[in-house]
């Protein structure tokens, strides 16, 4: 993968100009001079460009609140005080999955539905999803419907319950896509993540659909359907193995770095207390693999997430697994399938993040040590939701977690309290960009605070 980044490079630089070349008039028109940008070219760079927002600075904003990361300089240490600048971080993550992925990933199957290319549409439905479920995750109600309607200057705010419907819809899209037959151009090294692997991708749909219905456990109540139940059927045809994870690679050059490694190489988080407290008291094998001692200091540099050429885990088996424990806790408290899905989870991650490095026995001692499950639902609830919290380190999806089920229990930070973080308790959301709330007519009022809870979070 050492030529990864520069192709996507490339791709890039051509993506960006066809994708603005200027009105000419028919007599004018040269036909060896494409306007319409092939899917082939489209998909690697809208990988990267995923990949790179799934590893920047949001997640590094949801690992300092719930306490993967202390921050300690420039931005995160703001974050660390529970402090948002609407024009720094948020700003730089809204307009590059809006601008990037996302109006990359609608041109796409915009282009292979005209072209009939079905796989193309079940992997540009996919990616789509996976990027709603994102930005709905970090901000709540988001644009979509309007979103790349280039007449419409000022997009609406979707509510959140609408956006999570279009997530299903997009995946279930991307399902019956995938069960079609196709004899034309099919991905191949286009795809970086799964070399046109199509069956792969109709797994890692079917995760989405568990782990998007899972985020509605809070609303249950209010449902037609029972979250839980939906996301354990799909669970069913989603990834069997660790073999399946939806990830991306990274390589060994300057400019294919992992983007993750830039935040720790500079100093700007360390790992907190929280986390290495929990590790050491577990005895858990894989704090030498999240963190090391710099001259008697914990670091994250250079570690298995930090490196340089470390993969962006985008969508897991094990993360899959938890999601079957909690699913069926919620449906049966008694099933012991439960305990058998804790434990698989468990073993899957700690096997892919320890390798050969760490024994068989110990991670089988590990696991008769810490997944054993008693006691009543909740109990049983904060055991998976601290196992997870573990193996989901560097995901923005252990703050999903903890705001849908109050688990890991978490002490705030005693100095955030300030006028944009109300209370000073752990931020239930982000700050929404400040040029969306310049320029989009259609902006929420009143400003949202840190404290104003999603949709799914009442």
């Amino acid at each position: 993968m050492k030529k990864v980044t520069r192709t996507i490079q490339a791709i890039a630089v051509i993506v960006a100009l066809l994708m603005t070349s200027c009105e000419i008039t028919d007599v004018n028109t040269n036909p060896n001079n494409p306007t319409e940008v092939p899917e082939n070219v489209i998909l690697p760079f809208t990988e990267e460009s995923i990949a790179r927002l799934m590893a920047g600075s949001g997640q590094v904003m949801a690992g300092i609140f719930v306490q993967y990361y202390e921050g300690i300089d420039n931005h995160p240490r703001q974050v660390q005080q529970y402090v948002v600048n609407e024009a720094l971080y948020v700003e730089w993550d809204w307009n590059d999955y809006y601008d990037g992925p996302m109006i990359n990933i609608n041109k796409m199957i915009q282009v292979s539905k005209a072209n009939g290319n079905h796989y193309y549409t079940g992997i540009g439905n996919t990616l789509m999803a996976l990027c709603l479920g994102n930005v709905t995750s970090l901000w709540g109600d988001v644009p979509y419907s309007e979103a790349f309607n280039s007449g419409i200057k000022s997009p609406k705010f979707d509510s959140q319950k609408s956006i999570y419907e279009a997530i299903q819809t997009l995946l279930d899209s991307a399902i019956v896509n995938f069960n079609k037959s196709y004899n034309g151009k099919k991905p191949k090294a286009d795809d970086i993540i799964f070399g046109g692997d199509i069956a792969k991708w109709k797994k890692v749909a079917y995760a989405l659909k568990a782990r998007y219905y899972l985020h509605l456990t809070k609303r249950t109540a209010d449902l037609a359907f029972n979250p839980a139940q939906k996301a354990l059927e799909a669970c069913q045809n989603a990834m069997a193995s660790t073999n399946d994870d939806m990830q991306f690679p990274y390589g060994y050059s300057a400019s294919e770095y992992n983007p993750f490694y830039s935040f720790t190489r500079l100093g700007y988080i360390v790992p907190n207390i929280t986390l290495t407290s929990l590790l050491s008291a577990l005895n858990d094998p894989r704090k030498d693999f999240y963190y090391k001692k710099k001259f008697g200091v914990a670091t994250l540099e250079n570690s298995y997430f930090t490196s340089p050429n470390s993969p962006v885990f985008m969508v897991t088996y094990h993360e899959l697994k938890f999601i079957e424990a909690e699913a069926r806790l919620r449906i049966d408290a008694n099933d012991p399938l439960v305990q058998t899905a804790l434990q698989d989870a468990v073993r899957a991650n700690m096997t892919k993040i320890c390798g050969a490095a760490v024994p068989q026995s110990t991670i089988d001692n590990y696991i008769t040590a810490n997944t054993s499950l008693s006691g009543d639902f909740e109990n049983k609830l904060k055991t998976i939701i601290r196992q997870k919290y573990i193996a989901m380190f560097a995901s923005i999806e252990t703050w999903t977690d903890y705001r849908r089920t109050g688990y890991p229990v978490l002490t705030p930070n005693p100095n955030g309290d300030n006028p944009q973080n109300p209370g000073g308790a752990i931020p239930r959301r982000l700050a929404y960009p400040q040029t969306e709330r310049l320029y989009n007519k259609n902006f929420p009022t009143p400003l949202p605070t840190l404290q104003d809870r999603f949709w799914w979070d009442q």
